[in-house]
């Protein structure tokens, strides 16, 4: 697509952000709502609504070209992220869950579910594949051996050396006497690690070429074979038919008369013409149907979706390209500027602060104190922070004033304890984000809204807006310059002011400004502590870690492949308060939300709202691995493999393990994002240690792992990260540990259906109106990755073979799948009652069961009025 269409939808974006910021702002200055139910409407509009924008200043930001626009949409969209995550924090304290449906909402915003479904944002991945490589390599890594001797037969090293040795007759004499003197059976020869590499690939690739030569060998002739005995079975055939005509064994004993042999040709003829129609008429409303997206065929043509792949890719990889070209007009400017306005901006500072201590000079006789560099210098002066004289002799006279006054004050009044006010009722909270936002909006507003691109067709960079950035920057710089000269100069007047009250020239009228003192806070500053692992260096580190398999690869997944339908039922049920449970579908949002958008970037992970560690729970088959390597790849993440038993004999003793999470919280910040993982989350909280798993010692890391949750901060990119297949085994310090837990449910309906249909359209044989109900139906429960491999089982070469001569049967999938052995009621049981333990999910439970109360009331006085 061209640039035109992605800057028409950034405009539209735009627009909608503007309408989308004013519903914001009336939110937060509209009264606190007293009614959940209207609270939770407002707070669900605008989350969805923020979803809706973010879902396309994703897009925006993955196709834009233009740099300058592109830094822009950068700063809308993580801003947009933070104060979408914000929303649903607001959401999920109303309605005490991580999962809403939102029909009716997006019935009145004419929106769809894809509409709201966040598409994945383009990170860079190169610091990634680099570390993927670097594991790769030290995986692999063994020091090799200098010198390898092995065992040769004397014809071979005679073949060998005779091509190597001069020709002179010294030398060959001296060999043939070796040769003698050696034992004739077998000679010890070194050979290099070059040599040996050289002869292991010339000996594979004979191998592989004698295999190849057999092979053919064989196809040939067994495909000579099955010829010969065609063309036996053909001549046999002839033989045998030439035979009985001589015999005259052909001719029927009974002769038919013409008008009967003719009514059988008619009724053959009308037979087969009537089965022709119908395959045909069949064949041309399977391609109606094909062409109307009706059915499901076994192949699509990807020409269409290949060339937009390969649109896209172009786009990323002019990107850098735009990017460095600005960077180098950047630098260019720069220095232009530092040359011709750098000594103007520096003469124009210096007027302006001399002038101040001129106006403090001529009125009060001395100088005011200068502003400190940490609360920013000369700006509050230019700017009018700072007192004027006559604002400073005001003040004077009421410090004595009051100082008069207090004492009086004092004595008659005593102190009145504080009284908080609190406000009932929900409302939008202000936040920085907010005005992050609409920074970035009047931004545009500024500079972009009444620029005409039309002349700009090929998205060069706009020199004007560098220049203003650049002017605006070096204005700072400037300004720094000037402050430590200014510092300087202030005090000589100082100490040549200091001589004249001294001599008594000039008389102090009232006491001079002192410098604002900062506030002693009263906790002392804890000692920052020593740093031991500082004269490692952190490629020893990491190597470290990579031996000791700590570190390590993950596979590469995508959260797209995560397969798995929403429910659609759940909105009635919620708004009834019957009990209803998330579908594999919704698990897709909330890791996006959780997971992958807040490791996306510093800054997002800086503003948004801070989640330090999740546990991913489900039974054993259910997609947690899945998920864990989706979350890594996505953002391109270091993975920290923590589990128990990786961790057998490795770091024993107190102080090796601290040494352990010191050097994991350094890479992990270093290498950021990162996610520490354990598999098998409950294990370290485990109640009562297995026998079988006491050797593993999976409670040793235990206070570690809670220390570290802690110390993580806004703008590390880290996630503790652990899933769990038999959650209730832990103790309650597991749910302390985890600030949200993702419940992976059992295999629904919807899910399956739409699975069995994703598996067997792939075979072209497969009837493509097969009904696969009663497959679902009869499957529920059973993961999908048992289902595939059952049907992998069944649709064996052979079977695809002679699947048109027999179709497929149900019966034959559902003879495989019933193989499967399902879990026990007492573990599911067991499992959905942890779920319902939850610390959300008990909040949820008490607030459904006082609005039921409420609702009772309501219809009994309704009950009592009708009578």
């Amino acid at each position: 697509m061209s640039h035109d269409y992605y800057n028409e939808v950034w405009l539209v974006t735009r627009s909608d952000l503007e309408k989308l910021l004013e519903l914001d702002r009336d939110l937060q200055k509209h009264k606190p709502i007293k009614h959940r139910e209207n609270a939770l409407y407002q707070a669900l509009t605008l989350y969805i609504r923020y979803r809706d924008l973010v879902r396309r200043l994703i897009i925006c930001y993955n196709q834009m070209i233009q740099t300058q626009k592109r830094e822009l949409i950068k700063r809308i969209l993580d801003c947009a992220i933070g104060r979408m995550l914000q929303c649903k924090g607001e959401v999920v304290k109303l309605d005490c869950s991580h999962f809403q449906w939102t029909d009716d909402l997006l019935c009145q915003l004419k929106l769809t579910p894809d509409d709201i479904n966040i598409p994945m944002l383009i990170v860079d991945k190169t610091h990634a594949l680099e570390r993927r490589k670097l594991i790769e390599e030290l995986k692999r890594y063994e020091p090799e051996k200098p010198i390898l001797i092995r065992e040769r037969s004397l014809s071979q090293v005679a073949a060998v050396s005779l091509m190597d040795i001069e020709d002179t007759p010294s030398k060959m004499q001296l060999r043939r006497r070796r040769l003698r003197a050696a034992d004739t059976s077998a000679i010890i020869i070194v050979e290099t690690p070059e040599q040996r590499k050289a002869r292991e690939a010339r000996e594979a690739r004979e191998r592989a070429e004698k295999a190849m030569y057999d092979a053919v060998l064989l196809i040939q002739s067994h495909e000579r074979a099955r010829v010969g005995r065609r063309i036996g079975q053909e001549a046999l055939v002839m033989y045998k038919y030439k035979k009985k005509v001589q015999i005259d064994e052909t001719n029927a004993s009974t002769k038919v008369d013409k008008e009967t042999y003719n009514k059988a040709i008619v009724i053959i003829q009308r037979a087969w013409r009537r089965y022709a129609a119908r395959k045909d008429f069949k064949r041309r409303i399977n391609h109606l149907e094909e062409l109307l997206d009706m059915t499901i065929p076994s192949w699509k043509p990807q020409d269409i979706s290949k060339r937009d792949e390969k649109n896209f890719q172009n786009r990323l990889e002019i990107m850098p390209i735009y990017a460095s070209e600005t960077e180098q007009i950047t630098q260019d400017e720069s220095i232009r500027l530092l040359k011709m306005v750098g000594p103007g901006l520096i003469e124009d500072i210096t007027d302006e602060i001399h002038e101040w201590f001129i106006v403090w000079y001529n009125t009060l006789g001395y100088f005011d104190v200068y502003p400190p560099a940490e609360l920013g210098g000369s700006i509050l002066i230019v700017t009018g922070q700072t007192m004027e004289p006559e604002e400073y002799l005001m003040q004077q006279m009421q410090k004595k004033i009051d100082a008069k006054s207090k004492k009086q004050q004092e004595k008659a009044k005593e102190p009145k304890p504080k009284t908080e006010h609190v406000v009932e009722g929900w409302f939008m909270p202000e936040t920085s984000l907010f005005t992050c936002l609409e920074t970035a909006n009047n931004e545009f507003i500024e500079n972009w809204s009444y620029r005409d691109e039309s002349s700009n067709p090929l998205q060069k960079p706009y020199l004007d807006l560098i220049t203003d950035k650049l002017c605006y920057e070096l204005q700072f710089e400037m300004r720094l310059i000037v402050d430590e000269l200014m510092r300087l100069e202030l005090e000589k007047l100082n100490e040549a002011l200091l001589k004249d009250y001294a001599s008594g020239k000039v008389v102090i009228p009232i006491e001079r400004p002192t410098a604002p003192r900062q506030r002693k806070k009263g906790r002392k500053k804890r000692r920052s502590k020593k740093d031991h692992l500082a004269d490692i260096s952190i490629d020893e580190l990491f190597k470290e870690l990579v031996q000791k398999d700590i570190i390590r690869n993950y596979s590469e997944r995508s959260l797209k492949d995560w397969f798995g339908d929403i429910g659609y039922q759940n909105y009635e049920a919620h708004s009834e308060f019957r009990d209803h449970y998330h579908r594999l579908g919704d698990i897709k949002q909330i890791i996006m939300e959780y997971c992958v958008l807040p490791l996306s970037s510093k800054e997002i992970h800086t503003i948004a709202p801070l989640i330090r560690s999740i546990c991913i729970c489900g039974l054993p088959g259910y997609g947690k691995t899945f998920l864990v390597d989706a979350i890594c790849s996505e953002v391109g993440a270091l993975l920290f493999d923590m589990t128990p038993s990786v961790l057998i004999d490795k770091y024993i003793g107190k102080k090796n393990e601290r040494r352990l999470m010191d050097i994991i919280g350094k890479l992990s910040r270093f290498y950021a994002p990162s996610v520490i993982f354990i598999d098998g989350g409950e294990k370290p909280w485990l109640k009562k240690v297995p026998l079988n798993e006491r050797y593993i010692q999976p409670k040793r890391f235990v206070k570690h792992h809670e220390k570290f949750i802690k110390s993580i901060k806004p703008g590390d990119q880290i996630l503790f990260l652990t899933i769990s297949s038999e959650p209730y085994k832990a103790k309650g310090g597991f749910m302390k540990a985890h600030n949200i837990f993702i419940m992976i449910p059992l295999t629904d309906y919807n899910t399956l259906y739409m699975y069995y249909k994703y598996l067997l359209m792939k075979y072209h044989g497969v009837d493509r109106n097969i009904d696969v109900s009663c497959l679902a139906k009869m499957s529920i429960g059973i993961p999908l990755e048992f289902i595939r491999k059952s049907i992998e089982n069944v649709l064996t070469l052979k079977r695809r073979i002679i699947l048109n001569r027999e179709p497929l049967s149900q019966t034959e999938i559902m003879g495989e799948v019933w193989k499967y052995e399902p879990f026990s009621e007492k573990i599911i049981n067991t499992y959905t009652n942890f779920g319902n333990k939850i610390p959300l999910a008990k909040k949820r439970r008490k607030m459904i069961a006082t609005e039921k109360k409420e609702q009772e009331k309501i219809a009994a006085l309704k009950a009592m009025q009708r009578r």
